[in-house]
């Protein structure tokens, strides 16, 4: 958003872009592999395999939360470009009704 004089302007494009955007980023995070229980043995070192294990369960539960908080700021960017052309249309057909003195009587 851009500040113009009293007015202020949001490209929607862009905030509609965004909320695709955010949502091809979950579903990238959703098609991840789990990585706990698959590599135990490739590490050679036990401990090593259990640190790798605890690593796997903290990413899992980081991104399960991530990718809810991404799905959240998706939804409300979509919502936003929807609201904001919503109501830019609203006051577009007030402006006209305004200024057509025909739409006047349609009020009534």
């Amino acid at each position: 958003m851009s500040g113009e004089g009293d007015r202020t302007r949001a490209d929607l494009d862009v905030i509609r872009e965004m909320g695709n955007g955010l949502a091809r980023v979950k579903k990238a995070f959703e098609g991840l592999e789990k990585l706990g229980g698959k590599y135990g043995e490739d590490f050679g070192d036990r401990d090593v395999a259990d640190k790798f294990e605890d690593f796997a369960g903290s990413w899992e539960i980081n991104r399960e939360k991530l990718t809810e908080e991404v799905a959240a700021l998706a939804k409300m960017a979509k919502t936003a470009a929807k609201t904001y052309e919503d109501i830019d249309h609203a006051l577009a057909e007030a402006i006209r009704n305004a200024q057509d003195p025909k739409s006047k009587k349609k009020g009534k």
